[in-house]
């Protein structure tokens, strides 16, 4: 009895003791994360932490801090130079079942920014948040908005009071915004939004695997209302590939009186190489853009656009639909480029393949459309539908299973070569150069062959003058 009292004081002596310990832990974690966002150079990020004044406490902190929000690649001045917001923090070390540590925190924009801020929401305080640190380490908090209302110069807008939430971990990001309705009044312009939602989780933000969505119930404009839109997309990592899918979808559009539904528009791209979309993506986020990359590192862009290349991938329009009063649309499409032999040259016109298929019904199949279609050999009627289908594949067009000529696919497949193939030279200048000086050669050379024809003799052949003369002439003849 004595041993199982000694064994449960000194389990309980240990879980205090860790409990004591977790508020000093959280706030040397707190401590060193900030100061080490405010060591990160301006030049890295497009959120720049600066004029950090932190006062770490065992059982809580506090501070204050300047957020710098930019956009480092814009060419704009006042874009680069940012806007500046102060960010007022109070965090709580204590442990609790939803995480290590709890905070609250208030955005206060400053200069100019302060008086737009302050007459569209009524404060100057307008963002504030309160969050946690999970045990995993994730920082979530959720973001409010109050109600924006301002009427100026004859024009008004008005929103209701928005809200949202924001998760970081080491790689995960997520973020979702929700408006209930907004409005935008003038003379020029006229919209209302009603049911607005956001949402994106993003398990990789490094590769962007993960979801994201952008919902409205309803947007309304003096000529134009629409309904249910929907714009959803959802990138997986399996087996070193990304497949990255987006889905459209718009319930009713009303434009004047036209009425369109049920609209549809998915596209896919499959089977990219995931090593290289990342190297890619993090070349130009940092660089901005080719131009100021250094030479090492357009010798990593070019690697790793060729082995994006050479990997092979296909991108698909798998759902086209729409319908009307009048009709109704169906397709899909699909491009395919098949993986080539690691370092070999890629040649569009044979790696590449193709197909697709689209079919009217109604008056979208117009009378004059099918006869134009079944005339031209394009397309195949079936009662009040006009359909067609295509198919490429090495060199080789059908349409309607029928070859036709594929001259002017080849010659486009060939200019795709010579592009790729500067780029991973990084001879690009020259190419667009001698692009540019071949399109006024071929011109000379076309006026040339023009001018070089066979003509025919002036002295063989008789003038008009002469024909009438010798009509004249032979007229008696014949009269005899």
């Amino acid at each position: 009895m004595k041993t199982s009292m000694k064994l449960t004081a000194a389990g309980g002596a240990l879980v205090l003791g860790a409990t004591a310990a977790v508020p000093a832990w959280t706030s040397r974690q707190v401590d060193e994360q900030l100061h080490a966002w405010a060591q990160v150079p301006a030049h890295q990020s497009d959120v720049q932490l600066r004029n950090l004044q932190h006062h770490a406490g065992y059982l809580s902190s506090s501070g204050t801090a300047e957020l710098v929000l930019r956009s480092r690649c814009s060419t704009d001045a006042e874009e680069q130079a940012g806007m500046v917001v102060q960010v007022s923090y109070q965090v709580s070390h204590l442990p609790r079942l939803a995480g290590v540590s709890a905070f609250g925190w208030q955005v206060k924009p400053q200069g100019e920014a302060a008086q737009a801020f302050k007459a569209l929401f009524g404060t100057e305080n307008a963002l504030t948040g309160q969050g946690h640190v999970t045990w995993s380490r994730q920082v979530q908090s959720d973001i409010s908005l109050p109600a924006i209302s301002l009427a100026q110069g004859g024009g008004s807008i008005e929103a209701s009071p928005s809200r949202g939430a924001l998760t970081v971990g080491d790689k995960r990001v997520a973020f979702s915004w929700q408006i209930d309705d907004a409005q935008l009044r003038s003379s020029d312009v006229v919209a209302k939004l009603e049911g607005m939602n956001f949402s994106m989780d993003l398990d990789n933000w490094q590769r962007g695997t993960g979801d994201a969505a952008f919902k409205v119930r309803s947007i309304s404009t003096r000529e134009t209302t629409l309904e249910g839109l929907s714009i959803e997309s959802t990138t997986l990592e399996k087996d070193g590939r990304l497949d990255s899918v987006m889905r459209n979808h718009l319930d009713r559009l009303q434009a004047g009186k036209q009425e369109l539904k049920n609209l549809a528009f998915d596209v896919a791209m499959k089977g990219m190489h995931a090593d290289s979309v990342e190297k890619l993506t993090h070349l130009f986020s940092q660089s901005c853009s080719v131009e100021r990359m250094t030479q090492a590192e357009r010798q990593t862009m070019r690697d790793a656009f060729r082995t994006l290349l050479s990997q092979g991938m296909s991108l698909q329009i798998e759902k086209l639909k729409g319908e009307s009063a009048q009709g109704s649309l169906e397709g899909d499409f699909t491009v395919s480029l098949k993986p080539s032999q690691q370092g070999g040259t890629i040649q569009m016109a044979e790696l590449l393949t193709s197909s697709g298929r689209v079919n009217l019904r109604g008056d979208l199949a117009s009378p004059d459309l099918r006869q134009m279609a079944t005339a031209m050999g394009w397309g195949q009627v079936k009662q009040d539908s006009l359909a067609s289908s295509f198919q490429y594949e090495r060199g080789q067009l059908k349409v309607l299973d029928r070859v036709i000529d594929a001259s002017a696919v080849q010659k486009m497949l060939a200019l795709a070569d010579t592009v790729i193939l500067a780029v991973l030279e990084d001879r690009v200048p020259e190419v667009l150069a001698s692009q540019e000086d071949s399109a006024p050669q071929d011109e000379v050379e076309a006026e040339e062959a023009i001018s070089t024809e066979p003509e025919s003799d002036a002295s063989d052949e008789p003038t008009a003058s002469e024909e009438a003369q010798d009509n004249a002439t032979e007229a008696p003849d014949r009269s005899v």
